[in-house]
């Protein structure tokens, strides 16, 4: 419900918890999210022109100037760099996953500071290797939701009303179904020890209860604290790019593009204390227990105790005297 978390005290609860330490914690999520960004950058540069070297190749072939190997090697140069972008874009999801928890950490222990040796702590200490499946399941539910509105609307492509409404249809779906998953990862680390050898879809499955009747409070927080400060701060600047842009003053259209990436990096504290933030708050009104009822297998399942001991071995009776002298009679 909304008035679980209501909008001015988490308001006034968010700024306490930023506002002390701000620098500190600003030069670290700003500086990994220039860096994430510039690299992101320079490898979609160098896989566009991977692309357009692929596409000379294939031109090249048809008229017998290029061979088979090269287009290949061009392909693997395409899937490697794209490969390398996942990558990148998983590494940067482990440094705000610990830039989050290091917000939950001070919610829980305010004398912690959110700072560089903070967050690089957390991050050294995350189970990459499970937040990378609940990444990948997360994504896998999502697709496979949408996945029949899709379908749907390949059959009816010719219909332009159509297709807007399925595409429609399948943004809400997404958006829905991501709020509902939005507290995997603080849930799998509320319960981290009871997920030794089990599956990772258990957190999705939790997240799905614990936001039950959460997702729209959540989405107002978001759209009041996190979007429409952006959106405000973009398009005020974003004038100035198009001002530029317009007049051909260049330095104009570079000013306006700096300024907004550079309001982008310093409101990045705030956007990951938000998660912290609400998830430490919804919790005060939800047993975090009750969400994973029903979802651990025993640990006798796990290592197969209980199939071994869990049922009566079956004993073959010997045949009595009189069982094998009828036994007898009948083959006769």
């Amino acid at each position: 419900m909304l008035s679980r978390v209501p909008l001015k005290a988490f308001t006034a609860k968010l700024k306490d918890l930023v506002k002390p330490g701000y620098t500190k914690a600003m030069w670290p999520t700003g500086g990994f999210f220039l860096i994430y960004i510039a690299l992101t950058a320079l490898l979609v540069y160098v896989d566009l022109s991977f692309v357009s070297t692929l596409y000379m190749n294939l031109m090249m072939l048809m008229y017998g100037m290029a061979s088979t190997s090269g287009i290949l090697i061009a392909l693997l140069e395409l899937l490697g760099v794209f490969a390398l972008i996942l990558a990148l874009g998983f590494w940067y999801n482990f440094i705000a996953t610990a830039v989050v928890f290091t917000y939950q950490d001070r919610l829980q222990h305010p004398d912690v500071v959110v700072s560089p040796s903070t967050i690089w702590k957390n991050f050294k200490h995350l189970r990459k290797n499970q937040l990378w499946r609940i990444s990948l399941y997360t994504g896998l539910f999502i697709f496979l939701w949408t996945l029949p509105l899709t379908i749907v609307g390949s059959f009816v492509s010719k219909y332009t009303w159509a297709v807007y409404t399925i595409r429609i249809l399948n943004y809400l779906i997404i958006i829905w179904k991501s709020y509902e998953y939005s507290q995997a990862t603080l849930l799998y680390r509320e319960k981290q020890p009871d997920f030794l050898g089990q599956s990772m879809r258990h957190a999705l499955t939790a997240s799905r209860r614990f936001m039950g009747g959460l997702k729209f409070n959540f989405l107002l927080l978001q759209i009041v604290l996190v979007l429409l400060p952006i959106v405000v701060w973009s398009a005020i600047f974003g004038g100035v790019a198009y001002y530029g842009i317009y007049t051909a003053t260049y330095f104009f259209m570079y000013l306006g593009y700096a300024l907004i990436a550079l309001g982008i990096t310093a409101y990045l504290p705030v956007i990951y204390a938000t998660s912290a933030l609400f998830y430490e708050e919804a919790k005060k009104h939800i047993k975090v227990d009750a969400n994973f009822i029903g979802l651990f297998k025993p640990v006798e399942v796990l290592t197969g105790e209980a199939f071994q001991y869990g049922h009566e071995p079956v004993v073959e009776e010997k045949p009595t005297k009189k069982a094998k002298k009828g036994k007898a009679q009948a083959a006769k």
